[in-house]
């Protein structure tokens, strides 16, 4: 068998199948899923040692800077650290992932042609290495935020130095019309740019950097671009009476993909490079640092990826497919570039090979691993090899299709060590928000008549109504949970009604998961006897208020007798309630009977709907002095919607008013024994149009957050006015659905 100049160090065949050191390739890619990056991680370190054994010097420091878009894992950087080498990024998320990694900042190098102030203000922060600066307009940034912070940074030029190397066009960075840098021949802006530096103590312009471009295999291309700049260096300095001290000659060294590509020869490029600087250096320049960049040529070659065949297919016309499970969302490269690479079948590295194009799962034409290649057969569940992918392919990966990112291991003689972890579907879903997600609060509907409008509608005839409606408005609404109550206006048989509503309910968790409910009453008038509401308690019910607005057996409502209020058996029933541990909810009682049950019951007690009488005398509303007595007990306040509540004048019924409501109900009870109860009555024909009309149904209950937002308190308070207030005291009570 030709074992191809593509295999890392470590790779063999052994009856047939491939193998990394002691690893069949298929049982890798068995045991940590395909597709699967793997890298040998003795091939990588011989790669470093080939820099640091090389690129050295007595009178010059030469430093590599891993250039980390290639490849970026926490594990690779221990690695690095071990060779003391530096590390380039090129955004804010690069920069964090940095500090996660706990590297050294002073041995990072920031840079990209378009920085936000806050990448800037973070590396300048954190105390960076090297700041690249790739225009004068940048400049002038940096300039501002080192005085703001008060906080000195050593910084480089980007030049473009018109340098066109011989690869692809988008890979040419140093071409005169490159969206990078600033142009070698702009003598008038250099001197602008270092007339900035010399008026700012806190910016040390240490010299220039220059990238020509990636996947370079001739050493003449850097021969070419260090003699360039150092030209430029001197007649920089000779035109502005400074000394620079660093060249950064960036990277872009190639590796061979296939057996024909050329390699280029590190120890000669690098070893003529310092010989260059030195040379001029005895000319009269002044380099103490040099800096590399290299990336793909560290890790290109050291890593491969393992696939799954899925099986083969004839075209019509000829053309034979093999089928992997993986392409152009973990190898961007052959669809971006044109790229190619060699494939083996791992499984079976002896057999005949035929004219194939290996293809991935995608739905795109340009899904294409590698077209056109002679490929051992291949059959379902073998196992492929595509070579050289360490960089840029898990980089550059994406969940396109829905696919999931792959895990990378490291394979070091007889360890494999999992540098990144494969992405589940449950972390893809995460990555998503619904637009049920979307606000970072959310609200526990504390009075809802959900369970009234699905009874109601089935007695008419009408399906789906839940799915249909509710789901629809929550889904698309910040709430998210809520108590669900049967609305006890006029007779009828209460358990019968419950029992129909939750029939209606049965797909509550597959149509709306997540969704925390509590199941409750709105008036007992339709319990007759204690024994009736241990019959709904048994059936999940776990709230409830004695009255709606009339008067009953047990209590009377706010429109009664303002003179009655609880009767014995509605005594002996809060108590009942209260050792049974429900929610006892006074809202609907009139003022007597509120009183009552707090001479009674100290605990569980909330008022889930109402505003405040200070600003509307509505018989719903509380006064002050009740606000008081709901606090003592530790009771919650729900602010309601209901529009009637919030003026007598219907011309006030504004969103103003209501927030004069809202700020005076939190002024006397605290942000920890306020909830929300909105009563929304859009759903229920008999109540058109009875809801605060800036906040009319479900899907507009953002607004109140944005409102508590603009009224000032933060997001702790917040969240728990919205949530946590009574979501802490009752989430025990949830319905088990």
């Amino acid at each position: 068998m030709k074992t191809n100049s593509l295999q890392t160090l470590k790779m063999n065949v052994v009856d047939n199948e491939l193998y990394l050191g002691k690893y069949k390739i298929s049982d890798l890619g068995k045991e940590y899923n395909t597709p699967l990056y793997v890298f040998d991680e003795n091939h990588l370190r011989a790669k470093l040692d080939l820099y640091k054994e090389h690129f050295k010097d007595n009178d010059v420091s030469c430093r590599v800077v891993y250039a980390s878009k290639a490849f970026f894992a926490p594990y690779l950087l221990d690695i690095l650290n071990e060779y003391n080498m530096m590390i380039d990024s090129v955004s804010m998320g690069d920069l964090m992932m940095i500090e996660h990694a706990h590297f050294d900042f002073s041995k990072v190098v920031l840079h990209g042609n378009y920085k936000k102030e806050e990448e800037l203000e973070f590396a300048i922060n954190k105390g960076v290495g090297y700041l690249v600066a790739d225009s004068l307009e940048e400049l002038k940034n940096i300039d501002l935020i080192t005085r703001k912070l008060n906080k000195d940074i050593h910084v480089l030029l980007r030049i473009n130095s018109g340098v066109e190397a011989h690869t692809h066009e988008y890979m040419q960075t140093a071409k005169l019309n490159s969206k990078f840098g600033e142009s070698i021949y702009d003598f008038d802006l250099h001197k602008k740019f270092i007339d900035i530096c010399k008026k700012n103590s806190l910016i040390h312009f240490d010299g220039y950097h220059s990238h020509i471009g990636s996947s370079i295999s001739e050493a003449s291309s850097f021969s070419e671009a260090s003699k360039v700049m150092l030209d430029f260096i001197g007649e920089i300095e000779k035109r502005n009476g400074i000394t620079i001290n660093t060249l950064n000659l960036g990277g872009g060294f190639g590796i061979k993909y296939l057996d024909d590509d050329k390699m280029i020869d590190i120890k000669e490029m690098v070893t003529n490079i310092v010989s260059r600087v030195k040379e001029y250096n005895d000319k009269g320049l002044h380099i103490k640092n040099i800096l590399i960049e290299p990336g793909r040529s560290i890790v290109g070659d050291s890593s491969f990826t393992i696939y799954r065949c899925g099986g083969t297919k004839k075209s019509y016309g000829g053309k034979t497919y093999v089928f992997a499970d993986g392409g152009m969302t973990d190898n961007i490269r052959p669809a971006l570039y044109g790229a190619k690479y060699h494939v083996d079948n791992a499984s079976n590295m002896n057999g005949n090979k035929v004219l194939v194009d290996v293809v991935g799962p995608c739905c795109e034409s340009g899904d294409v691993v590698r077209s056109d290649i002679y490929l051992q057969e291949a059959k379902d569940g073998d196992y492929l090899v595509t070579y050289c992918t360490g960089a840029y392919c898990y980089a550059m990966s994406s969940n396109y299709n829905g696919a999931i990112r792959s895990a990378t291991i490291f394979v070091r003689d007889d360890e494999v060590k999992v540098a990144v972890n494969r992405e589940s579907y449950n972390d893809l879903s995460k990555s998503f928000s619904t637009l049920n997600d979307i606000r970072k609060h959310k609200v526990f509907d504390c009075h809802c008549d959900v369970l009234y409008d699905l009874w109601t509608r089935k007695a008419q005839g009408v399906k789906n109504r839940f799915k249909d409606y509710h789901v629809n408005q929550l889904r698309n609404s910040s709430i998210g949970g809520a108590l669900w109550t049967m609305y006890s206006e006029f007779d009828f048989n209460l358990i019968e009604a419950c029992k129909i509503a939750l029939e209606e309910l049965k797909e509550k968790e597959k149509l709306l998961p997540n969704f925390p409910v509590i199941l409750g009453l709105e008036g007992l008038r339709n319990v007759h006897e204690i024994s009736e509401l241990d019959t709904l308690y048994d059936m999940g019910f776990r709230h409830a208020m004695v009255t709606w607005n009339e008067e009953n057996k047990w209590a009377t409502g706010a429109k009664s007798n303002p003179e009655r209020g609880f009767t014995e058996d509605g005594i002996k029933l809060l108590k009942h309630m209260e050792e049974k541990g429900m929610i006892i909810d006074l809202a609907h009682t009139n003022e007597k009977s509120f009183y009552d049950a707090l001479k009674v019951v100290k605990k569980n007690i909330i008022y889930s709907h109402g505003l405040c009488k200070a600003f509307c005398l509505h018989p719903r509303n509380l006064t002050d002095a009740q606000l008081k007595a709901l606090k003592e007990v530790d009771g919650l306040f729900g602010i309601t919607l209901a529009n009637s509540f919030i003026s007598e004048n219907e011309e006030n019924r504004t969103f103003d008013m209501f927030k004069k409501h809202v700020k005076h109900a939190i002024d006397i009870m605290g942000v920890d024994n306020i909830c929300f109860g909105f009563d929304f009555m859009d759903y229920l024909s008999e109540f058109p149009n009875s809801n605060l009309i800036d906040v009319s149904d479900a899907t507009f209950s953002y607004r109140i957050i944005d409102m508590l937002e603009e009224m000032g308190y933060n997001n702790e308070e917040i969240d728990k006015m919205c949530y946590k207030n009574f979501f802490d005291r009752y989430g025990h009570l949830v319905h088990k659905f």
